[in-house]
């Protein structure tokens, strides 16, 4: 990866872009429907994929100094979030069980 390539600001409503000197953006695909998990991506300046998926090491040097606590940060409340969704769904499972063993007395 070139060493200039480095963060110069966080886009989006949310925000959960990071856009790069290079015009590319860095974010972190949470709806993994293609390869089955969440991983940093990156995309070029026209809005393309640029290659595969990066580790966590990748992103952060991408970002740069004054923008990796932003990928820290944001990974850290991905996994945070698919933590409480997980416990979410653990309950609802463990509801349906019970009601189910109360159905088949």
């Amino acid at each position: 990866m070139a060493e200039s390539v480095r963060g110069i600001e966080v886009q989006g409503t949310e925000p959960k872009q990071l856009k790069l000197s290079d015009g590319s953006r860095l974010w972190l695909e949470a709806e993994p429907i293609q390869r089955g998990r969440v991983e940093w991506m990156r995309a070029d300046a026209d809005g393309g994929r640029s290659g595969a998926p990066l580790s966590l090491d990748e992103a952060l040097d991408l970002a740069g100094d004054a923008f990796a606590s932003y990928v820290a940060v944001r990974t850290r409340a991905e996994a945070e979030w698919m933590r409480v969704v997980a416990e979410w769904y653990r309950e609802q499972a463990d509801e349906l069980a019970r009601e189910l063993a109360v159905s088949e007395r």
